[in-house]
């Protein structure tokens, strides 16, 4: 930042959160372009394990063939049918219009009546391959990238990546796969994310009542592009008994935050952890100019080593934490769709930020980046 001028302004323009040109900008330059997280590697263990993503627009297929983990345009070049319509399962790659099944290469095969058609040589299948999409996997964090034309996934995420690496020793049983739709821009919904400067007010009956407030020290982690803060429990607050037990019970777990740990990987990796006990970890969609979806699963710690928590603790730590999160994220998206509303009425109008806010300044300057180069040249020219 050049001067405390320029960093007290917020710098997307209101209007790009609720214009279709903007939406339609952010499909291409954005979601396209840059590495996007799509699932953890536990859920593609196993061959023909699949998960699937929309992402800029495309739909898209990630697959296990056989331990080996491919990315492809998740629709037929037959009829141009989706191929895998859940968003997640394990089944073959075939099209279940009318069975065309596809290999490891994309290329189809097993088709039937296939002297019916005219010409469908080695040659033509071949030019009948699903469009490939480079994937890569950082710890247990998978990424996709339908442009191809991204950094290595290291180079792209820099020292966030040790942080992942750090996550992914720590995660155990996943407690629940859960999405919640907000009638509002993803961007509101992540940059609600990364401040604790609401939580006193938004959040009295979880974040206040464990003891954080307006008191509580943060730590910052900048990444580039990425960012991590941990949100401290303030100084004056009360010793919580239970909180003091789990910490005995599980002082084994990998992952030992001092309160609550939360990290963005841009465009749309949240991961959100309440001192290593449970981590949830969601991809932010767009859904629309005025839409997203917060889509996560939710996982326990383990004892490290991958040693799963015992029965008895893990159903304490599972009800505990999935009343919590879903609470949180209700009371977020009361005021995501508030502020939605709110900034469609306030088109020229630019808020402020305060120092507790620096990573919301991080992530509008990440996206200016790739949005705008028009930006980005008057950036470089101060």
């Amino acid at each position: 930042m050049s001067d405390q001028s320029e960093f007290l302004k917020a710098i997307i323009p209101n209007t790009y959160y609720f214009d279709q040109g903007a939406f339609d900008k952010e499909n291409e330059l954005i979601f396209q372009k840059c590495w996007y997280y799509v699932g953890i590697s536990d859920d593609l263990s196993e061959h023909n394990d699949f998960i699937t993503h929309e992402i800029g627009g495309k739909s898209v297929v990630i697959q296990n063939f056989k331990g080996e983990v491919k990315a492809f345009h998740n629709v037929c070049t037959h009829r141009f049918n989706k191929i895998q319509s859940e968003r997640s399962g394990n089944g073959p790659l075939a099209c279940p219009y009318h069975n065309w099944n596809y290999n490891k290469d994309g290329i189809p095969f097993g088709i039937p009546l296939k002297k019916e058609f005219q010409g469908l040589d080695k040659t033509t299948l071949s030019e009948l391959c699903l469009p490939q999409f480079n994937v890569e996997i950082c710890g247990k964090f998978v990424f996709v990238n339908v442009s191809n034309d991204a950094p290595p996934l290291l180079d792209y995420l820099g020292e966030s990546a040790e942080r992942l690496l750090e996550i992914s020793k720590m995660l155990g049983r996943k407690a629940e796969h859960h999405q919640i739709v907000n009638k509002a821009n993803w961007k509101i919904v992540i940059e609600n994310t990364l401040e604790g400067y609401h939580i006193s007010s938004v959040h009295p009956n979880t974040f206040f009542k464990q003891g954080f407030n307006l008191k509580s020290g943060v730590d910052f982690e900048v990444y580039n592009d990425h960012t991590a803060m941990t949100l401290h429990l303030a100084e004056n607050a009360e010793k919580d008994k239970k909180r003091e037990r789990f910490h005995k019970l599980l002082k084994d777990r990998p992952f030992q935050p001092d309160g609550f740990f939360h990290m963005v990987v841009f465009p749309n990796l949240s991961i959100g952890s309440l001192f290593g006990i449970t981590a949830y970890i969601g991809s932010i969609k767009s859904l629309a100019a005025n839409e997203s979806v917060f889509d996560y699963d939710l996982y326990e710690t383990n004892l490290g080593e991958g040693q799963l928590l015992g029965e008895a603790i893990s159903e304490v730590v599972k009800f505990s934490s999935i009343e919590f999160t879903h609470t949180t994220l209700a009371e977020d998206r009361e005021i995501c769709e508030n502020v939605q509303k709110g900034i469609e009425q306030s088109r020229s109008q630019k808020g402020v930020l305060s120092s507790s806010e620096i990573r919301i300044w991080q992530f509008q300057n990440a996206y200016m980046k790739y949005i705008n180069q028009e930006y980005l040249n008057s950036k470089s020219n101060k």
